[in-house]
């Protein structure tokens, strides 16, 4: 692989996010359009995005997609136990440690991970993504809950409701078509990828508007937020590197996992910090400071373990 092209990557995403900050700042963007255009993302174009995928995946060998959703489970267990292992070696205060470890488990993976997968290698690995980090949302609403729920003091019930969101359904929708062998005819093909297509450009300004909203001195004089982002964007990748090597993973999946699981703290933890009334200034600055040097980091990792 071709670092240049990597790093040719990262600079249009990034110019794309810088777009959407300026935006925000003229006042074409605010917090409203910002939620509508993340509702559209998740929803709609992103999900569309992964249907598009699957007809750039080889259709022979099944086994392997229901291996990757196992695997997947599997991988978002480890990421809890590493949350938890950060939390008692690194110098975080010890009251927030559930939102410590929320973020070491739930990256930016559905804004950011699928819009740099596909242009650092291809439609094909949006899919196998997707399918990846299928469990992303199941342990959104259970673990993440749970985690952050600790300060309302309520119990915690599983809302069955809360996992069929329409995007979930729609890449569910994907894996049917796939597992089915089903052909779209080209009309219907074409028109879900010219959607399906909106996802980079709409997730990376719909990002930048967002960081536009955030109290940035803040967030780049906090020295603990440059802690956690090398956590999240370089150790984080780095363990996923070595489980894939032990493991003897494929190259091609390996790239898929490294890549996706080296995205900055995802906007999920903030939406659950807010309705659990958790610390939503760290969450923020980590948001911040993380996606901004992921713009350097990713290229990193890339030019590392995968080129």
């Amino acid at each position: 692989m071709d670092i240049n092209v990597v790093i040719n990557t990262m600079l249009k995403l990034f110019i794309i996010l810088i777009t959407g900050y300026i935006l925000n700042k003229c006042g074409v963007f605010d917090a409203h359009v910002n939620k509508k255009i993340s509702s559209l993302i998740v929803n709609l174009t992103s999900p569309l995005l992964v249907i598009t995928s699957v007809s750039a995946v080889d259709s022979q060998d099944k086994n392997t997609i229901l291996m990757m959703i196992g695997i997947g489970f599997v991988m978002y267990f480890g990421f809890i136990l590493i949350g938890k292992i950060v939390c008692r070696i690194f110098p975080f205060p010890k009251e927030d440690y559930p939102v410590y470890e929320c973020m070491c488990v739930f990256a930016n993976t559905g804004f950011m991970g699928y819009p740099v997968v596909q242009s650092v290698l291809g439609d094909e690995a949006v899919f196998y993504a997707a399918m990846i980090h299928m469990a992303y949302s199941f342990f959104v609403y259970t673990y993440g809950v749970i985690n952050l729920n600790k300060n309302t003091g309520e119990e915690f019930s599983l809302d069955l409701k809360q996992l069929m969101t329409p995007g979930f359904i729609l890449v569910c929708v994907s894996v049917l078509i796939y597992l089915l062998n089903i052909q779209l005819p080209p009309v219907i093909l074409s028109t879900v990828d010219s959607i399906g297509g909106l996802t980079s450009p709409l997730s990376m300004m719909m990002i930048g508007s967002t960081l536009a909203m955030y109290p940035l001195k803040d967030s780049i004089q906090d020295w603990r937020s440059y802690l956690f982002a090398i956590i999240r964007l370089f150790i984080i990748p780095t363990i996923t590197f070595l489980v894939c090597k032990l493991l003897n993973v494929d190259p091609y999946l390996a790239s898929i996992a490294i890549i996706t699981n080296g995205m900055p703290v995802g906007s999920m933890v903030l939406m659950l910090a807010t309705q659990y009334d958790a610390n939503k200034e760290i969450v923020t600055r980590n948001i911040i400071v993380s996606t901004v040097l992921s713009v350097i980091s990713i290229p990193v990792i890339v030019s590392l373990f995968i080129v």
